[in-house]
């Protein structure tokens, strides 16, 4: 019966927790980005190891003021605004960072795709990271948290006697 309860309030989760992550995202010009990740080698679009999530970005686009102004769904509260922007709408926009955390990179939205082109290498690449669909994002996700429940080391009862 718990494990019903269980099954029955995941499913229920699964089906509200994605369309309460759209009231963050309520303007017609806010697009979030989700991101995967994956450890192993990727073969025709198909990722051959594990799959990780990353936080998701919100954009905004203000194409009056030709800037973005952007968050991470898990902090919305700190806000950046990117100024040296070519805008054409919500999703569909290119700017450009000269910030030390990313010098000299241009990123933005073609026809609703994040797309990133850097234009020097300081570091050494890191994890290559893809957008997916919101529906997508939330499967690994969830998966992510069930897995690291499963994987936690069961703690063994003293063999001390009392």
């Amino acid at each position: 019966m718990n494990r019903l309860m269980g099954c029955l309030l995941l499913a229920v989760a699964l089906c509200l927790l994605p369309n309460a992550s759209h009231v963050w995202t309520r303007f017609d010009n806010d697009v979030t980005v989700y991101m995967l990740s994956c450890d192993g080698a990727q073969m025709d679009g198909t990722c051959e190891g594990a799959e990780t999530t990353d936080v998701p970005f919100t954009y905004r686009v203000s194409v009056d003021q030709h800037s973005v102004r952007y968050w991470r769904i898990s902090d919305p509260d700190v806000i950046r605004r990117l100024t040296f922007c070519a805008i054409h709408d919500s999703t569909s926009w290119l700017c450009q960072s000269n910030g030390d955390d990313a010098p000299k990179t241009r990123f933005g939205m073609a026809a609703g795709h994040y797309l990133e082109v850097g234009t020097c290498m300081t570091a050494a690449p890191g994890p290559v990271f893809y957008q997916v669909s919101m529906w997508r994002w939330w499967f690994v996700w969830v998966r992510e948290r069930l897995l690291s429940r499963a994987v936690r080391p069961m703690r063994m009862p003293s063999s001390e006697s009392h």
